[in-house]
């Protein structure tokens, strides 16, 4: 296992307003389901390979993943700032007054692709970033690599024994992080450069965002294997190929940035053709707007699965289960929990309402997390963190979530639901009408 999400903790974002933490930790019982974890130095630690994440709308589970979002940025883009510049990624709970100008708190332990395992610390405000730390551990224990506290600037920021192979001191502005900028600095060290290339190398899918496949799909090989995987996935498509499409009816704005016309002609530049088969036995060309929302997501997602799989990456998806039928949903935690299939050890977190996935035979107890809200604020709980005396590692934990036990359900009453769409009916006399009718 190379390249590793260990931990996660955020507060202050969103709706998270008090700490709340995110662990792929493998926790008791470590010899159940053995396929959904990987030892790691020297089995001291073991790493779950999958997990999802529960809760009803609007709870806060979006809000997780776009805080691992910001961080990313933070490590990897907040050097392109310029000095009078907020910071976009500052969005603080707003529920209360005490909160809403405090600083936003990330901390993370992760595993960079050469092995070596790290624990980066940032805080900031929406103009300043008020401390930033980044801690290596060589061999298992804490070494300091870089230390930023509120009154330091480039100057006087603060370096461990560990800080070596390249230039350290480098001028930023404070509403960068100072690992963004050294990061993407030549002169640094390969270590500090690999942390960001690592951060940029995650993948985060949102709900309901198209994704462009082009440049997946020009590598040889690739649309055969994605076509081959549709297929058996009983879509009913016998094979997909695509085909060069002529840009030239595209009329975009004159003062569209040259970048941004580059890429919405290279987007428009090849279609993908869907084939079934006829009833006479002939393959009949579909469109790709002709097909099913669940075979188009299915299309666009597999690429970023298959990158996920190969390069040992992970991989973040919001609302997994929009428009895909939870065997498929299954099926996709299957191969990532599966050691001959994900070979490389990588990592697939997902928010999800399919509550299939909630078999003791399936996932782990450490694997299942849930997000409720108390007073407008984002709990986030592991299943593993009920009694296992009450929730043992073979319960029914769908049966349970169902019931209530865990919480993390919507709340409402139907009798004042019923009310509130009657009294609109009134109003508006369609009711009245009716009764008169009868």
């Amino acid at each position: 296992m190379d390249e590793v999400l260990i931990d996660f903790s955020v507060a202050n974002f969103r709706s998270f307003q008090d700490e709340q933490l995110f662990s792929m930790n493998a926790e008791g019982g470590p010899k159940r389901l053995q396929g959904n974890y990987s030892d790691i130095e020297n089995g001291r630690f073991s790493i779950l390979r999958s997990a999802a994440i529960y809760g009803p709308n609007a709870s806060g589970k979006s809000n997780l993943l776009k805080a691992f979002k910001a961080l990313s940025w933070l490590i990897s883009n907040s050097k392109s700032l310029s000095e009078e510049d907020s910071i976009p990624a500052y969005e603080p709970f707003k529920l209360s007054s005490h909160f809403d100008t405090k600083e936003i708190e990330f901390k993370i332990e992760f595993i960079v692709p050469s092995g070596v395992r790290y624990e980066y610390s940032v805080s900031y405000t929406n103009k300043r970033v008020v401390s930033e730390s980044l801690f290596a551990f060589p061999k298992r224990q804490r070494a300091l690599i870089f230390k930023r506290d509120k009154l330091d600037t480039w100057e006087t920021i603060k370096f461990g024994g560990s800080y070596k192979g390249g230039d350290r001191r480098f001028p930023f502005f404070p509403n960068s992080t100072y690992i963004s900028r050294a990061g993407n600095d030549a002169s640094a060290p390969k270590s500090i450069r690999e942390i960001v290339r690592y951060f940029r190398s995650i993948i985060t899918l949102d709900a309901g965002v198209n994704i462009h496949l082009s440049n997946f799909y020009d590598q040889e090989g690739h649309l055969n294997t994605v076509s081959d995987l549709i297929c058996l996935a009983d879509t009913g498509v016998k094979k997909i190929t695509a085909e060069e499409s002529s840009p030239e009816g595209l009329r975009l704005p004159s003062d569209m940035p040259d970048f941004l016309k580059r890429v919405i002609i290279e987007q428009n530049s090849v279609s993908y053709k869907f084939w079934h088969e006829a009833q006479n036995g002939q393959l009949v060309k579909f469109e790709k707007e002709e097909m099913s929302d669940g075979t188009v997501k299915l299309f666009e997602i597999l690429p970023m699965l298959l990158m996920a799989l190969s390069s040992g990456t992970p991989i973040f998806i919001d609302e997994l289960d929009g428009h895909l039928h939870t065997n498929i949903v299954s099926l996709i935690f299957e191969l990532f929990n599966d050691p001959l299939a994900n070979s490389t050890d990588a990592q697939i977190i997902v928010t999800t309402h399919d509550t299939n996935l909630m078999d003791p035979n399936k996932l782990r107890r450490d694997q299942l997390w849930l997000v409720q809200k108390e007073n407008g604020s984002s709990i986030l709980t592991s299943l593993d963190a009920y009694d296992k005396d009450s929730v043992r590692p073979n319960s029914p934990f769908e049966a349970f979530y169902k019931d209530g036990r865990f919480g993390a359900l919507p709340s409402f009453s139907y009798v004042k639901i019923r009310e509130a769409i009657t009294q609109m009916s009134i109003k508006s006399g369609y009711l009245k009408r009716n009764i008169d009718d009868a």
